[in-house]
């Protein structure tokens, strides 16, 4: 009996599986072996949008990553509660340490089990802290005690803490080289320049009315703030 030898082209061999790179270190594509330049990726703006600016671009506010995240707010304490309800829309659950519970009962109402409001700053983050999608999600901080928390001595990934006050603390640790400052009116032009210097002082003092600044160590942007009515109803009690 004849033997036929096959034409069929021999299969090849099942590829390894890929070793996917971590997303959290940028760039994450190395230069090729080649001597290639690579295809690097750069971190996006993202986080609570805020408003737009004055050339109509919105802006957004850094709101957690795998690393912890410290803002400081000059203004009154109803911006704290915006930011909660925004923190709380885009997956993360808030504690408010506040002087003030009785205020945040309407949004309270709202946000269900996602919000809870105290009179102290013990004990938090109350859980563990996660990426959204997945397990319980990060988790915030929002208050207007008088003193914030220190900065930890070890940082939690997917943390943010909010600290909102008419005027910094001294020696304060949260308010030592911030992630964010948001200086609500051109009237704390006085509070800023203490924390970020008589630049941030002089850019506060030129505020329009409506108008606030976002100060990062990137640059600043001068925003007017998108609130919608349903929020307006949560913020204010009735």
């Amino acid at each position: 009996m004849s033997r036929h030898r096959s034409t069929a082209p021999a299969r090849a061999a099942s590829p390894a599986s890929p070793a996917y790179p971590d997303l959290t270190a940028l760039p994450v594509s190395p230069p090729s072996a080649a001597g290639g330049e690579g295809f690097p990726l750069f971190p996006a703006p993202s986080g609570i949008h805020l408003g737009t600016d004055r050339t109509g671009q919105a802006v957004t506010l850094p709101a957690f990553g795998p690393r912890s995240i410290r803002v400081g707010v000059l203004g009154e304490s109803l911006f704290g509660r915006l930011l909660a309800c925004r923190l709380v829309a885009t997956g993360a659950a808030v504690t408010a340490a506040t002087r003030g519970p009785a205020l945040w009962t309407p949004l309270q109402a709202a946000c269900g089990e996602r919000l809870t409001v105290s009179e102290a700053a013990t004990a938090w983050p109350p859980g563990p802290a996660t990426a959204p999608g997945a397990g319980p999600g990060p988790q915030a901080l929002v208050t207007d005690l008088r003193r914030p928390p220190g900065a930890p001595a070890h940082p939690r990934a997917w943390t943010t803490v909010v600290h909102v006050t008419r005027r910094a603390p001294a020696r304060s640790a949260h308010w030592r080289q911030p992630d964010a400052v948001l200086v609500l009116d051109a009237g704390y032009a006085d509070a800023v320049t203490p924390v970020l210097g008589e630049a941030a002082g002089r850019l506060t003092a030129s505020l329009a009315q409506g108008e606030i600044a976002m100060f990062r160590p990137t640059g600043a942007d001068i925003l007017r703030l998108d609130i919608a009515p349903a929020e307006t109803a949560l913020l204010r009690p009735a």
